[in-house]
């Protein structure tokens, strides 16, 4: 029989000390064995014979347990255990078995392989054991040659690391995914661009613990005159950054194209979609070690494709601001009324839209679609609409249909924005009390959007000059404001105008036309 065929254990079951003892220093690039047994001369032997054993350029670190207790107390403590070697009988003739349950049921541990041994084979049938307890091998004691011992193990050793290296991968992935998920909850290209520069800082060191303060990167967009960056983190300046790329740092690539360039410590992905070409570079303070870069493109495309789709949401919704406003600048060229009027409601109507807790997409299209609220005017004839003194009873009933003819210009639309400025057009001239028009709707049954836009829009019409008014006194106009919570306005809006107060008269004097209001004393 040859060195490698020496039995570890004897035909009766006992050790065989023929051989020397050695040992293993530890290293973190070890693979970790825990040895089960109650016999002190087991582990010896085991040590012995597994003691050169090395897989995927990495050798073994034994630890020891001789009862349950430690081999719990261990597992718990030791979550990167790639094999058990676990005798059945120790205090108890199932201590084995009690052991494996707890890896399995208690620990919910299914990565860690366990080699099952024992000294007295058909004490448990072997089928059962295996089925119910999720046991990987199952070995008599008499058959584990050095030579048998040291497959079985290395065998456990590669079924661990495929199991982990699938664990790492759908934890990358799910990385991937909410990082890409986060990314796109980003309204403008700058927070967007933030956020990609966070998450793959998080993917990049998902092993290793590292901060965001430990890379420098840059997103940019490059154009054929000028590289726009649109976020950066680290050292790294913008106009250096600019000279290395106008300088044929990075080359550009083909449309519809998107490239990863890797190095040890340097990541650069580029793309060029509908004609914009976007480039993410990454330097680490430390190598990228371990990271798997088909999950990093995975990413980067992603992120590119998201990146191209935020740029034309932008596009989509200034052009949408474009039409909305030149509406609106045809009514007011009409109607005479101070240019940046619509714009303080959009504003006024956004503060109070936040300030009440409405969903930042709500927010968002009470803003856009406040401006629309007296497009209605641009079919009120000339003589009514800028009469400078009190209409008749006929002039207010045709005044009064601003609000459905403006609704009825608006509703056909199938875009969001429009549809809320039907709703703000036809509701913003009913009261909380129902002695508003055109339906003589009453509390919560007029829509928020217009109960919103409605105190907006007094607002700026008493602290404004008209054909038929000079503008009022602050301090009255908080009175009338506040005298007509309850009857003609929502009373947690007046609430919001008494809080924010300060905020109405910034943006009063934001967008001031040269009104001539007198501030609060």
């Amino acid at each position: 029989m040859s060195e490698q065929d020496m039995l570890v254990f004897d035909d009766a079951g006992n050790l065989n000390h023929s051989a020397e003892s050695s040992s293993v220093d530890y290293s973190p690039s070890t693979w970790k064995v825990l040895i089960v047994d109650d016999e002190d001369g087991v582990h010896t032997i085991t040590k012995l014979a597994l003691n050169r054993v090395s897989f995927a350029h990495k050798g073994l670190t034994f630890l020891s347990a001789y009862n349950v207790a430690q081999a719990k107390e261990i597992l718990s403590s030791e979550d990167d255990i790639a094999v058990v070697l676990l005798d059945v009988v120790m205090e108890t003739e199932e201590a084995g078995l009690e052991v494996a349950e707890y890896i399995r049921d208690v620990l919910n541990n299914h990565r860690i392989r366990i080699i099952l041994r024992t000294g007295q084979p058909g004490t448990v049938p072997e089928k059962e054991i295996i089925e119910q307890y999720d046991i990987n091998d199952y070995r008599e004691k008499t058959e584990l040659t050095k030579r048998k011992l040291y497959s079985t193990v290395y065998t456990a050793l590669r079924s661990y690391r495929d199991i982990m290296a699938l664990e790492t991968h759908r934890i990358g992935l799910e990385k991937v995914i909410a990082a890409t998920a986060s990314i796109l909850k980003k309204k403008s290209m700058e927070s967007f661009a933030q956020g990609v520069l966070e998450q793959i800082s998080s993917l990049l060191y998902m092993k290793g613990g590292m901060m965001l303060s430990e890379i420098e990167g840059v997103l940019a967009e490059k154009s054929a005159d000028d590289v726009h960056v649109l976020a950066q983190v680290g050292d790294i300046s913008e106009k250096a950054y600019k000279e290395a790329m106008t300088q044929g740092g990075v080359h550009t690539v083909r449309d519809s194209d998107q490239e990863l360039r890797y190095q040890e410590e340097n990541i650069c992905h580029i793309s060029n979609i509908n004609g914009v070409e976007t480039i993410l570079n990454i330097t680490g303070k430390q190598e990228f070690k371990d990271v798997d870069m088909h999950l990093v493109e995975l990413f980067c495309n992603n992120m590119a494709i998201a990146l191209d789709n935020l740029r034309l949401n932008d596009s989509l919704r200034s052009t949408q601001k474009e039409i909305v406003y030149a509406i609106c600048g045809l009514a007011e060229s009409r109607s005479k009324e101070t240019g940046n009027h619509v714009r303080r409601v959009a504003h006024y109507s956004r503060l109070m839209a936040e300030d009440i807790g409405l969903s930042p997409a709500q927010c968002e299209e009470v803003f856009y679609a406040a401006p629309l609220h007296d497009v209605g005017k641009i079919s009120i004839p000339d003589s009514v609409l800028n009469k400078p003194g009190k209409l008749t009873d006929e002039e207010w009933t045709l005044m009064k249909t601003h609000t459905t003819l403006g609704e009825n210009c608006l509703k056909c639309s199938h875009q969001p924005v429009m549809q809320a400025g039907a709703i703000i057009a036809s509701q913003h001239h009913e009261n909380w009390d129902g002695s508003g028009y055109p339906q003589g709707l009453s509390g919560t049954d007029i829509h928020i959007y217009g109960r919103i836009v409605a105190l907006a829009d007094v607002f700026d019409a008493l602290a404004s000059k008209r054909c038929y008014k000079e503008p009022w006194h602050m301090n009255d106009i908080v009175t009338y404001i506040r005298e007509q919570s309850g009857a003609k306005f929502d009373p947690q809006l007046v609430e919001v105008f008494e809080r924010r107060r300060e905020d109405f008269i910034r943006i009063l004097e934001e967008y001031d036309d040269s009104l001539s209001y007198l501030s609060a004393v």
